[in-house]
């Protein structure tokens, strides 16, 4: 497989979403666990609709802000708008009503949980749109979606025991441009989480991981069975954080990617080195 890095797109952001070539896509990277997949026609967002810091963890700039609320860059056209859980730092429903009020064209396609609390900031929209499905895929039952040229699989994966174990929780593998996309949200790091599940047969392109699979533990091994993907990104990292992960990442894991903040670019073209 070929891909390359793209620079970290500063200030005025020019991102070209012109058409990619015949069997390329491109990932651009958002807030935290936000991606985008594109290939050049059809655009696929999972866990974009953040724009304010949470907790720990980042948002966008103010300039980013500007292009989420216009729907430009890097958040323009999008197709298929997909949400793991409903945790703020993967959706944030004023926004997340406020993107998909203005746009024309997007579906929105989660769980019952995450449009339960958007319907507290835009109830009649969320009631009422055509663009709106609730989905609850279980492990005997996965949910297939299409949009344009995109083919997604949506498959539950926990996201932990005790308060953790009431949150609906979704994994999701994007087809698109012939680029498989693996993105787990906050898949509980426990191999008995993945065990069964359709990543088991999965060839996948493009992994996004959240960086705490990389350390010691049972981490390395769930991603070297399930997510060992050519291209690994790590995400959710909280960016005060950054700078000292990704130097340990660059010592310890140098097929790593580490993101140097929202709005990095990466092409994909689907080849043979799957693992």
């Amino acid at each position: 497989m070929r891909f390359g890095k793209a620079a970290v797109v500063k200030g005025l952001l020019a991102l070209a979403l012109s058409a990619t070539a015949h069997g390329e896509a491109t990932v651009t990277t958002l807030a935290n666990q936000g991606v985008v997949i594109s290939d050049g026609t059809t655009r696929v967002m999972v866990d974009g609709l953040v724009v304010e810091p949470y907790a720990l963890y980042g948002g966008l700039s103010e300039e980013g802000a500007r292009l989420f609320s216009n729907r430009e860059g890097p958040f323009a056209d999008i197709d298929l708008v997909l949400v793991s859980h409903r945790h703020h730092e993967h959706n944030q429903p004023k926004h997340a009503c406020r993107f998909m009020q203005g746009s024309a064209d997007a579906r929105l396609v989660t769980s019952g949980q995450v449009i339960g609390l958007m319907r507290e900031k835009c109830r009649d929209f969320m009631t009422r749109s055509e663009r709106v499905r609730q989905i609850d895929p279980q492990p005997d039952r996965v949910v297939r979606l299409t949009r344009g040229g995109a083919r997604v699989t949506v498959f539950p994966l926990s996201h932990g025991k005790r308060k953790y174990a009431r949150i609906q929780h979704f994994g999701h593998l994007v087809e698109l441009g012939g680029v498989t996309l693996l993105h787990v949200g906050d898949a509980a790091l426990d191999p008995a989480v993945f065990e069964g599940s359709i990543l088991q047969d999965a060839a996948i392109d493009v992994a996004l991981v959240p960086y705490r699979f990389f350390e010691p533990g049972a981490g390395a091994a769930i991603v070297q069975r399930y997510m060992d993907a050519p291209l690994k990104i790590a995400v959710h990292i909280p960016p005060d954080e950054r700078d000292e992960i990704a130097a340990w990442l660059a010592e310890t894991r140098p097929d790593v990617h580490v993101p140097e903040g929202p709005f990095a670019e990466f092409r994909v073209t689907p080849g043979a080195d799957r693992p």
